[in-house]
């Protein structure tokens, strides 16, 4: 209770928009979901028509510090990596480096990896039906190699010994959420191109879409002077509680999970797909993006799931994905029929709560631009 309290009394601000309506209206429904939620901070973007909206925060970098976010701030995002490193894989397959049905035997011809393995395909890794586990053993969260060639190294190694098992199920006959699935996906980018994921991510999705404060891992300060948000975790006695700015997933998992940008990037990048939705995108081709997005097994299309509840969005079909390292939640939802996109993010890793203001914002901000259709 503290902790709100004293984040209640920061002042707020939001981003230039074309439309003041709106911003004011995000901000309020901010404000009304962090002080219901117990969040430490929250914060939500919009874009409609290729148009930033406007971004709204409310909060604390770090719980009971007296320092508020700000909307430039930079958020963990979570799982709503997955479709930036399909993305990628997407723009490599445009240009013939890859094939969607290119198979794990294609590119990595180690005597290691058992034949149940080769002929699953990037397709099917990418839509969880690729025959992976949900997640790699807990004994990678002690790995945390540097970024560079090290990491990379290691990343492929541990996708090895992957490949050395069994796969969970036949490839293409089953879908399991999976972040190793996704991880193999990557190792196969990487070793054919010769590059590290990351260095991926930045040429094919963070350069072409001008996200410039895209990066990996939690977000951290220059100085060590709290100029990011921090990571909260749950403690079941007093509240969240700030961990370090290093406290993340292992990177080996890394292209499952491990992105950090500010709100308007990821509103930007949002924008990208709704575009790509009506081939307006020079990022790739409408086929490509119709690819991206239409669902397989669970509902589940290429890093977005389909709505299965789209009654609030007047039946309109909605995609999104959400994420969460445990200290940070994430939610990127788009609308293509209505082009709309609206990103959430907190620096609080209580799924419950987290989940439940996020899809609150989500509805009531599309609820009003259905109801005002001139913003």
């Amino acid at each position: 209770m503290i902790a709100i309290t004293l984040s209640m009394t920061f002042s707020v601000t939001f981003a230039q928009t074309t439309d003041t309506k709106i911003a004011e209206e995000l901000q309020a429904i901010v404000s009304e979901e962090h002080a219901d939620s117990g969040l430490v901070s929250l914060g939500a973007a919009i874009s409609k028509n290729r148009v930033h909206l406007a971004t709204a925060v409310y909060g604390e970098r770090e719980t009971r510090s007296g320092v508020p976010v700000s909307i430039d701030d930079k958020w963990h995002i979570g799982s709503v990596t997955k479709s930036m490193t399909a993305t990628m894989i997407a723009r490599l397959v445009e240009r013939g480096v890859l094939q969607w049905d290119t198979t794990v035997g294609d590119i990595l011809t180690d005597s290691r990896v058992r034949p149940q393995w080769r002929d699953a395909t990037l397709s099917q890794l990418l839509t969880h039906t690729g025959g992976a586990e949900t997640d790699f053993p807990r004994r990678i969260q002690s790995l945390h190699p540097k970024e560079g060639t090290e990491r990379d190294a290691l990343r492929k190694e541990e996708v090895l010994k992957i490949l050395e098992e069994k796969p969970d199920y036949k490839p293409g006959t089953d879908f399991a959420y999976s972040n190793v699935g996704y991880t193999i996906a990557a190792v196969l980018a990487t070793t054919k191109t010769g590059k590290t994921w990351e260095d991926l991510i930045r040429e094919e999705v963070f350069q072409p879409l001008e996200l410039s404060s895209g990066g990996f891992g939690p977000p951290v300060d220059v100085n060590e002077t709290m100029e990011q948000p921090r990571g909260h975790k749950i403690t079941w006695f007093s509240g969240p509680k700030a961990v370090t700015t290093d406290t993340d997933n292992s990177p080996v998992m890394g292209p499952a999970g491990m992105i950090h940008m500010s709100l308007k990037d990821l509103s930007a990048y949002a924008n990208e797909h709704l575009l790509g939705s009506q081939g307006k995108s020079e990022l790739l081709s409408a086929q490509t993006y119709q690819r991206l997005h239409e669902p397989g097994m669970e509902d589940y299309a290429y890093g977005w799931i389909l709505a299965l509840d789209d009654s609030w969005a007047n039946e309109h079909k909605v995609l999104y994905h959400n994420g969460s390292n445990r200290f940070w939640f994430a939610l990127l939802v788009i609308i293509p029929e209505l082009q709309i996109s609206i990103a959430v993010t907190t620096n609080y890793g209580d799924l419950k709560p987290a989940r439940k203001s996020a899809w609150n914002i989500v509805k009531h901000m599309t609820a009003f631009l259905m109801e005002n259709p001139d913003i």
